[in-house]
C-alpha cells in the first residue's frame, strides 16, 4: 500500500487501537491521537468482562450474543495472561416467576409498538425464576457450544464450593461460564506494543500521539501538542479520519467542525471496590450475577484480594469524562451487596475506591436505558473535510470483531484487499504461556531468581506484561532491584514504562499503565518516586513534583474516592 494512504484515528481505547492493529495487518499506514491519555475513557471504566451479554437475549439481540461469545473464546485463546475464564452464580428465589416481564422485554428489543405502554401500566414482577433463567442460560450454552468452558449447572444453596449467598432469601444458585480482563488498560498498551511489531515487521509507519489535539483545515489535520505549546503544529492529509473517541464521539466531531445529528446517548456505569475480608471470603472464586430489586442486574466480583462490584445504568448529558459516581449510586451498591450477602454487612467505609464512566451507546431519547442496543454501528461522513467514519457502541468483549468491521469496510472502500490476521495472532505476552500451575509457579520461581526479586514483586509485573517480560528486564541495563517505595515494583521498570510505555502523567502510571490505583494502599511516598522517575524522564520539571503530587491527590479523591495515605 501506498505510504502516502494513511489513517487518521482519533481515541486511544480499546476500539481505536484495535482498528490501527487491523489497518496495519493489512499494510496501511496508521497515526492515532488522543486528547488525554491510553484507555481514559470507558475502556477503563468498565465492568472488566469479556462476556457474551447473557442480559441480551432477553431483548432478543442474537446476532450480538453469538458474536460475543464468540470473541471471548478468541481472546481466552490470544492472550491468557490478561484474560481469565470466571465462573458466575445467579442466585434465584423462586421458580417460575418473571416470565411476563421478561416476555415484554424481549418484545421491546424488537420495537413492538405497545410493549412500552404495557410494561409502564402493567404490574408484572420482574424478577426472575428458575424457569427463566435455565432456559436463557441453556440457549446461551448453545450459542457458546463450540467454547470449551464448562456448560451451565444449578444448585441448591449451601452447597459446598459456591458462594455464600443469603440462604434466607435464596433457594438456588444457576452457575454458567464467562471471563474477566482484569486490567484492560494494559490489553490496550499490550496491542500497541504488537502495534510497533506489525510497523518494524512490514517497514510501514506508525505513530502514537496522546495529550494532541486534532483540527481540520479543510482535508488537512492539524496536530498540536498539548503539553508543549510552543512545539510547532504538525500537518498531513489523511485518506480517512476514524471517530473512536467513544462516548466522546459527538464532542469530537464538534471540535473538527464536521456536521452531525447527535450520534451517542451513553448511560453512565458506576462501580466500587472493595478490600472487606469477609466479602472476598463469601465470594470465593466465583462472580455474583444477582439482580436488584429495581431489576437491574448487578455483577459481584472476585478481584485480586478485593472486590468489584457494579454497575448502574444512568443517563447523563454533558462531557463524559466528567462523570463521578453519585452518593446514590454508592449506596445502591452496597445495598446490593449486602441484599445477597448479609452477614457481610458492607457499609460506606469499606469503598476502597469507585469510579464510574459512560457507555457509548447509540443515542435513544425513549426507554428504559437497560434496553438501548450494546451492538456496534458505524457512521460514515462525506464532505469538505474527506472521509470521516464514527464508531458508535460497542463492548469490551467485541472489540476485535468491531475493527474487523471497520477495517474491511475502509479497505474495500479504498479499492484494496482486506484479511484479517487477528484471529490468530497472540497478543504481546501470551507467548510461550505456561499451560499448567506447576509450570506457572515454577516460571514466575526461576525469574524470581534470575532477578534477584521478591516473588510477589515477579507476579505484580507478571501481571502487567506476562511472558513479555523476561524480555523487558533483559533489556535493563545492569538491572537493580530497588523498588518503588510502597510497592513491589522495580524502580527501573518503572524508568522503562515511562520511556515505552507513552506515560506522560502520574494519572498515566498510576491508573493505567501500573495500576497502582487498584492497590488497597496508595502511599504518598509512592507518588513522589513516581514523581522523581518523571523528573528523570525529562516530563516533569524538579519544581513542578511537589504541586502535581496535591493536584493529583485531589483527583484521585474526585475521581476515584481513593484516599492517599501519608507516611
Amino acid at each position: 500500500m501506498n505510504q502516502s494512504e494513511r489513517a487518521l484515528i482519533l481515541g486511544a481505547g480499546i476500539n481505536g487501537v484495535a482498528i490501527a492493529r487491523e489497518l496495519l495487518l493489512n499494510d496501511m499506514p496508521v497515526t492515532i491521537v488522543d486528547q488525554g491519555d491510553l484507555s481514559q475513557g470507558a475502556t477503563s471504566k468498565s465492568s472488566r468482562l469479556i462476556h457474551g451479554g447473557l442480559r441480551y437475549l432477553e431483548y432478543g439481540d442474537f446476532s450480538l450474543v453469538s458474536e460475543s461469545v464468540h470473541e471471548r473464546g478468541i481472546l481466552l485463546n490470544l492472550a491468557p495472561h490478561l484474560v481469565k475464564p470466571l465462573r458466575f452464580a445467579i442466585p434465584l428465589s423462586h421458580r417460575a416467576s418473571g416470565i411476563p416481564s421478561s416476555g415484554l422485554r424481549f418484545l421491546s428489543g424488537f420495537r413492538v409498538p405497545g410493549v412500552p405502554w404495557l410494561t409502564s401500566h402493567l404490574n408484572f414482577s420482574s424478577e426472575r425464576g428458575l424457569y427463566l433463567v435455565n432456559i436463557g442460560l441453556t440457549l446461551y450454552d448453545w450459542f457458546a457450544s463450540k467454547g470449551n468452558l464448562p456448560r451451565h449447572s444449578v444448585h441448591n444453596v449451601g452447597e459446598t464450593g459456591l458462594p455464600q449467598i443469603n440462604a434466607s432469601k435464596f433457594r438456588w444458585m444457576a452457575c454458567y461460564s464467562d471471563a474477566q480482563m482484569r486490567f484492560p488498560e494494559r490489553f490496550v498498551v499490550a496491542l500497541l506494543h504488537d502495534c510497533q511489531r506489525i510497523a518494524r515487521e512490514k517497514g510501514i509507519e506508525f505513530e502514537l500521539l496522546t495529550y494532541h489535539q486534532v483540527r481540520l483545515k479543510e482535508r488537512t489535520a492539524v496536530i498540536r501538542n498539548l503539553h508543549a505549546d510552543g512545539q510547532p503544529e504538525r500537518e498531513f492529509v489523511p485518506t480517512v479520519i476514524v471517530n473512536a473517541s467513544g462516548a466522546c464521539g459527538d464532542l469530537t466531531l464538534e471540535q473538527i467542525d464536521v456536521p452531525s445529528p447527535r450520534l451517542m446517548g451513553g448511560t453512565k456505569g458506576s462501580h466500587i471496590v472493595s478490600f472487606h475480608p469477609g466479602l472476598r471470603e463469601a465470594l470465593g472464586t466465583q462472580a455474583v450475577y444477582s439482580e436488584a430489586s429495581d431489576g437491574r442486574l448487578v455483577f459481584i466480583l472476585p478481584f485480586g484480594d478485593s472486590t468489584l462490584i457494579g454497575t448502574t445504568d444512568v443517563r447523563v448529558e454533558g462531557n463524559p469524562l466528567d462523570v463521578t459516581a453519585s452518593p446514590e449510586e454508592l449506596k445502591y451498591l452496597v445495598e446490593m451487596v449486602n441484599m445477597v450477602f448479609p452477614k457481610v454487612e458492607l457499609t460506606l467505609d469499606d469503598i476502597n475506591l469507585h469510579y464510574s464512566g459512560v457507555r457509548p451507546l447509540p443515542y435513544q431519547p425513549q426507554g428504559k436505558a437497560a434496553s438501548i442496543s450494546r451492538d456496534h454501528s458505524l457512521k460514515d461522513y462525506e464532505g469538505p473535510f474527506g472521509w470521516i467514519v464514527t464508531l458508535v457502541g460497542g463492548k469490551l468483549t467485541s472489540w476485535r470483531a468491531f475493527a474487523e468491521k471497520v477495517s474491511d469496510r475502509i479497505l474495500r472502500k479504498l479499492g484494496k484487499s482486506y484479511f484479517s490476521q487477528s484471529k490468530t495472532r497472540l497478543v504481546p505476552g501470551a507467548e510461550g504461556y505456561p499451560q499448567t500451575e506447576s509450570i506457572f509457579n515454577a516460571e514466575l520461581d526461576r525469574l524470581a531468581e534470575k532477578y534477584s526479586l521478591p516473588r510477589d514483586s515477579i507476579q505484580a509485573l507478571w501481571t502487567l506484561q506476562g511472558t513479555y517480560l523476561e524480555e523487558i528486564l533483559d533489556s535493563l541495563p545492569d538491572f537493580s532491584p530497588e523498588l518503588i517505595r510502597g510497592t513491589s515494583l522495580p524502580r527501573q521498570y518503572v524508568a522503562w514504562t515511562i520511556e515505552h510505555e507513552w506515560a506522560e502523567t502520574l494519572g498515566d502510571l498510576v491508573e493505567r499503565r501500573l495500576m497502582l490505583v487498584f492497590s488497597e494502599t496508595l502511599k504518598e511516598e509512592t507518588l513522589q518516586d513516581l514523581a522523581e522517575c518523571l523528573v528523570s524522564a525529562g516530563k516533569v520539571l524538579p519544581e513542578q513534583a511537589p504541586d502535581l503530587i496535591q493536584s493529583y491527590k485531589t483527583h484521585l479523591d474526585q475521581f476515584y474516592g481513593k484516599a492517599v495515605v501519608t507516611t
